[in-house]
């Protein structure tokens, strides 16, 4: 009877230590979840929301017609599409009438995607003509097998302020502008890059004859 006493004594003991153990790791794992979380908001400032909402604009800001591109800088028919000249173009045969817009959708070679994506904006804070040669830099010199590095220097040898380039980078200023623009494009359910939207209709597999005959129509409603 002893013995079993001092046994159920022991395993009463042990259940004790289990359960201190298990209460202690849920504690620690509490603590690391909001050390990271706390790191992670730190590592993603806040944006105001009209940086949030701020466009990279070609063409007439007061244009009637207004052509939207979400692409990613790891796509190949996006870069298709820029080594064409498509929208130059299209920019040319319609100087007062038709902008273009281009936003984020890093979902080709996403880690590559976004982190192109957040050096051309900060190179937007710059500038707009900044962020377009940045812009134009990765789709004609660049691709996904270029580094972060190579993207600043991109950047320097454009005539960006290569401080102000590296520091922004650096501070993840514009990771949560990024994933802003990529809900927007979730939001409005593309499947895909390139994606347009001319005045807010939304074009996929678009060809350059299909965006022409829509801008003819949004003129037409807006004449």
């Amino acid at each position: 009877m002893v013995k079993k006493h001092k046994s159920r004594e022991q395993q009463a003991a042990r259940n004790r230590m289990f359960l201190m153990v298990i209460a202690g790791l849920i504690t620690v794992g509490s603590i690391f979840l909001m050390f990271t979380a706390t790191n992670s908001e730190s590592d993603s400032p806040a944006v105001v929301q009209n940086r949030l909402e701020l466009d990279p604009i070609k063409g007439d800001p007061d244009a009637p017609v207004t052509i939207i591109e979400y692409g990613a800088y790891g796509c190949s028919a996006c870069r298709a599409w820029h080594q064409a000249g498509i929208i130059d173009q299209i920019l040319a045969e319609y100087p007062d009438q038709v902008r273009f817009i281009f936003r984020d959708f890093p979902v080709i070679y996403p880690s590559y995607d976004r982190m192109a994506a957040e050096v051309t904006h900060c190179a937007l804070d710059q500038s707009q003509e900044g962020f377009w040669q940045l812009h134009d830099a990765l789709y004609t010199s660049l691709s996904p097998g270029n580094s972060q590095e190579d993207i600043l220097r991109a950047g320097e040898q454009v005539g960006l302020d290569a401080n102000a380039l590296q520091t922004c980078v650096d501070q993840n200023t514009h990771r949560s502008t990024v994933q802003y623009q990529e809900d927007r494009a979730l939001s409005l359910g593309l499947p895909g890059t390139p994606s347009f939207l001319v005045n807010d209709v939304r074009i996929f597999n678009a060809t350059p004859q299909v965006l022409l005959a829509e801008i003819e129509k949004a003129l037409q409603d807006n004449p």
